[in-house]
């Protein structure tokens, strides 16, 4: 009976985490683990007290080890509070938003397949997946590692022929004609600058 009664007794960390004291609880969890008894449950304590006291790194390196555990439903609790915990990091490091929203579908996934039944591992899994970002588009389909080709543009519409070029002969014809158009044009104004001759006198 004595025996039994210290057993029942808390310890330091629980003694802490009633007193509002979560990071001291945290920290006596741990040096709990650390001596071998009750390891992954101490885990899992220091985890959940680290989490109360927003040490995130302190809570996710905890959890970690707690989720090794070969008691399935100290794992799922574990997998649980991992995939919270994720999602908690994720809203406040947008750096790493993406990649801790992953970690934290991938978390409470394996949590759901512990306990399938969870409704609260399906609510905050649903969660995780909306705040990621959309997959990038497909570039489509087809073998080879490089994706298939884009398809060749459609054939255009036929347009006529240019016209047949001038022979040598035309072009002189043309050039010949301009000259001449032009040598006229200058002699007509030529005529129109000179001043008019006065009457009787002769223009030698």
């Amino acid at each position: 009976m004595p025996a039994s009664a210290r057993a029942q007794r808390p310890g330091p960390g629980e003694r802490a985490f009633a007193a509002g004291a979560p990071a001291s609880a945290a920290a006596a969890f741990l040096r709990e683990a650390r001596t071998g008894t009750g390891r992954d449950t101490a885990f899992y304590d220091a985890g959940t007290a680290a989490m109360h006291a927003g040490r995130l790194e302190v809570a996710q390196g905890a959890l970690a080890e707690a989720a090794k555990s070969l008691d399935p439903s100290l794992r799922y609790r574990a997998l649980y509070n991992l995939g919270v915990l994720s999602l908690a990091m994720a809203q406040a490091d947008s750096s790493k938003r993406d990649a801790l929203l992953g970690e934290a579908v991938d978390r409470l996934r394996d949590a759901l397949l512990l306990e399938p039944g969870s409704a609260r591992a399906k609510w905050n899994l649903e969660l995780a997946e909306r705040r990621r970002p959309p997959p990038p588009p497909s570039k489509g389909g087809g073998g080879g590692g490089g994706g298939s080709a884009p398809p060749p543009p459609p054939p255009s519409e036929k347009q006529p022929p240019p016209p047949p070029g001038l022979s040598q002969s035309q072009a002189e014809q043309i050039l010949n004609s301009m000259d001449r158009e032009e040598r006229r044009t200058r002699a007509d104004q030529q005529k129109r600058l000179q001043p008019p001759t006065p009457s009787g006198v002769k223009d030698w």
